[in-house]
């Protein structure tokens, strides 16, 4: 993605220097702890150092070994008891249709 800026590459150390010494201006009035706290803040805001967070590896997936089949993988359903409720709803249901 370009950025079109009014700031050349000479003079972002210039500019860069201005606003440390502004935003140092502004933070004079704070504890040791608060500016530890607002500079946190916005490394976590801006992701310091700039770059996209490393993202974790893929896994692999787990070849089986030559000549050999996967395993088979029961599964198994537990039986599950309709509630008398709904057992005779669906029994209106049926007869709705019907009439």
């Amino acid at each position: 993605m370009n950025v079109e800026s009014w700031i050349t590459v000479e003079e972002t150390p210039v500019l860069a220097a201005e606003a440390t010494a502004a935003i140092n201006a502004r933070l004079a009035r704070l504890t040791p702890a608060q500016r530890d706290a607002f500079w946190s803040s916005i490394r976590k805001a801006y992701n310091t150092p700039y770059n996209d967070p490393v993202k974790p590896a893929k896994p692999q997936p787990v070849e089986p070994a030559p000549g050999t089949a996967p395993a088979a993988v029961e599964i198994r359903m537990p039986a599950i008891d309709l509630p008398a409720a709904a057992l005779a709803s669906a029994s209106l249901a049926a007869e709705i249709r019907a009439a």
